[in-house]
């Protein structure tokens, strides 16, 4: 099987905003499509749903840390030496692995970034050298019902790029899908109407885009990678400030250490575990997707109403 050039990918890229739509000659009868992580994956998934010529995988298996921290191993780069047509990825700092793909050339498969051309949270601003990725632009776009939809645009533009044959199928795809988004969407902003203004404190940068969703106001936040402890002083410190903040919520990624949670709950502040998609697999596709972005916004109504009890008992 033919591989695509990954300087491909670069093209791919700069055309998906300007709508053009560069035919691959001589494309593989089937294409191997590579997802970098779940979120990409799902969202791929359902672009390439009833598409015969195609198959899908998600390369990085479900990790506990945060997605921006994690390298390939020699396992994932023998998966995709194996076979694959193309890689679909985040890009724009999501993936500290970016350099890597593209460092193949010719020889490796075409690079796809669902980002770039994207606009995120933190946009223009840099994290200087030697600062934690935590500083620059947030890639985690994925985590945001509008935003996930521009991802699905981005996402069904790089397929019709790769695969012209199945343009409208890969067009009409993105589209249900994005209906569906959006249903999503004004059914989770329903629930949370009257919760718009609220102040919330952020406890994992993933979160930002379920606030901003949701009209929410950020009180807060506390730059810690996805399944860090903190304890002794430092926690004691951080309650003190959290507390000062006068936040409704405290929102942390569902796999935040149990003992983190019940240390902030103990201090009367109260938490929304909210999931931050990086411990599901290829098994759990769209449905499943917009099923924990559903979940999230009704994590997030549950604490308000728990915050609000316990004023009222105060």
């Amino acid at each position: 099987m033919r591989k695509f050039s990954a300087a491909l990918a670069l093209i791919l890229a700069a055309l998906a905003l300007t709508g053009c739509r560069p035919v691959v000659e001589d494309a593989p009868q089937r294409l191997s499509v590579y997802a970098t992580f779940y979120p990409i994956y799902a969202l791929t998934e359902a672009v390439l749903r009833d598409i015969p010529d195609a198959e899908l995988h998600c390369l990085v298996q479900p990790q506990d840390g945060c997605l921006r921290n994690y390298q390939l191993s020699d396992w994932d780069a023998a998966l995709l030496a194996r076979g694959a047509d193309a890689v679909m990825m985040g890009g724009r700092g999501l993936e500290g692995f970016e350099s890597a793909l593209f460092g193949w050339g010719d020889g490796g498969p075409a690079v796809c970034a669902l980002l770039y051309n994207l606009e995120l949270y933190a946009d223009g601003t840099k994290a200087a050298e030697g600062e934690s990725h935590l500083k620059g632009p947030n890639p985690h776009l994925y985590m945001s019902m509008t935003g996930a939809q521009q991802m699905l645009d981005s996402a069904a533009a790089m397929m019709v790029s790769l695969d012209p044959g199945y343009a409208a199928q890969y067009s009409e795809n993105a589209q249900s899908a994005k209906t569906e988004l959006q249903a999503a969407f004004d059914a989770a902003r329903e629930l949370l109407s009257d919760c718009e203004g609220r102040r919330v404190i952020l406890m994992n940068e993933a979160l930002v885009y379920c606030a901003r969703d949701f009209g929410l106001v950020i009180a807060d936040q506390v730059d810690r990678e996805s399944g860090d402890a903190l304890t002794g002083e430092a926690l004691e410190k951080l309650i003190e400030r959290l507390k000062n903040d006068g936040a409704d919520i405290v929102l942390i990624e569902r796999q935040a250490p149990q003992a983190l949670v019940e240390a902030l709950e103990s201090a009367n502040l109260t938490v929304a575990k909210l999931d931050v998609m990086s411990t599901h697999t290829e098994n759990e596709g769209f449905e499943v997707y917009l099923q924990i972005l559903s979940d999230n916004a009704r994590a997030m109504r549950e604490a308000f109403d728990r915050a609000l009890a316990g004023k009222d008992l105060a």
